[in-house]
């Protein structure tokens, strides 16, 4: 008997299961990797201040630094580097985005983020069109992959991990268990990322998936592969001379699979910044669990209480994961309440009891 069965080992899985894993509970994750699934392709960048408007993202002050910790603790657990302390530089094309920052440079919850060096002719020498910039701290990039595959390695040598694709009609729901193929379990949670949208128990839920086109591109003696830069399109050091491009965001996506004018917008998007010649090696795509209100689905099925959704944690699930992650192992053995914001009971006015 385990006590929990996850469906899922994005990162929203991987953190979830790493806080159980602590408290000592009996799991069994199930997880095929969907070639779309967000956390697959994804940069995993921090960033503490987003938007045209500069805005400080919500609960920063107490996400990153919880993000942080976790991933140095898995760093040590796992044995490998999953962190990369890096500045984001902004970059600004227009006087009026720089009107902006001069209004927002002064609101003392933004100026914490702000590193006190900006060189625009530092940038000036690689990119086109910048009018002026800023650089934030306590930012970074989260190797979400590897963070997965290398927790997928650690379930797995403790014989808790099943590769195969979850079929929601081989669960059966009982009063005291749940059963999915033989496997038996106190609860179940589902962390299926985007793929929710097709899960029977909580598919009434408003979830607003995002399509994301990112490209690979080798840029050889690119002179800023210490920062993370933000110029209409990231700009992300990924190994020696490869770096990660992107993204689009496409809330009305017809097909999961990259799309080749998309990969072609963003070619044309970094040709019109990037004064240094660079090749295209790949143009690929993940689909993010996003949300209408942006905030995660979280909590207990509306009537099959031995279900349980850990969700929506969309494009900045890198930070949000760790700290609702531990939030929720709290919430499912410790009986601590569940944060109001994150419960999906907001949204039990969409669910029609006469379909379940």
């Amino acid at each position: 008997m385990h006590d929990y069965i996850i469906v899922g080992q994005g990162i929203a899985g991987t953190m979830l299961a790493h806080f159980l894993r602590q408290k000592h509970k009996k799991l069994l994750i199930i997880d095929r990797m969907h070639h779309q699934a967000a956390s697959a392709v994804a940069a995993g960048i921090v960033n503490p201040i987003t938007g045209r408007h500069f805005i400080k993202s919500w609960r920063v002050d107490e996400l990153i630094p919880f993000a942080f910790q976790t991933y140095q603790s898995l760093e040590k657990l796992l044995g490998t580097k999953l962190l990369e302390f890096k500045n984001i530089a902004m970059i600004f094309d227009r006087i009026n985005t720089v009107n902006n920052w001069a209004m927002r440079s002064g609101n003392p919850e933004v100026e914490a983020y702000v590193h006190p060096n900006f060189d625009p002719s530092f940038y000036r020498q690689f990119l086109e069109q910048v009018e002026d910039g800023v650089e934030f701290r306590q930012s970074g990039r989260i190797l979400l992959k590897k963070v997965i595959e290398n927790y997928k390695k650690l379930l797995q040598q403790e014989e808790r991990y099943l590769e195969e694709k979850f079929e929601h009609e081989h669960l059966e729901i009982q009063t005291d268990s749940v059963v999915y193929k033989g496997h038996r379990a106190h609860r179940i949670i589902f962390a299926e990322g985007y793929q929710a949208i097709h899960n029977p128990y909580f598919n009434y839920l408003p979830f607003l998936p995002a399509k994301g086109d990112i490209l690979m591109v080798r840029i050889p003696d690119y002179p800023a592969n210490d920062k993370l830069v933000k110029h209409g399109v990231f700009i992300v050091p990924w190994k020696d001379d490869i770096y990660w491009v992107g993204s689009s965001y496409n809330k009305t996506y017809k097909q999961e699979a990259p799309l080749a004018t998309e990969g072609e917008a963003l070619k044309e998007r970094l040709q019109r910044i990037l004064k240094i010649d660079f090749e295209v090696l790949e143009h690929l795509c993940g689909i993010r669990p996003t949300v209408r209100d942006r905030q995660p689905f979280t909590g207990q099925h509306p009537v099959f209480s031995r279900l349980f959704l850990f969700n929506g944690m969309g494009a900045k699930g890198s930070y949000l994961s760790p700290f609702f992650a531990h939030h929720f192992a709290q919430y499912l053995d410790d009986q601590c309440p569940l944060d109001s914001s994150i419960d999906i009971k907001r949204y039990f006015k969409y669910f029609d009891k006469n379909k379940h």
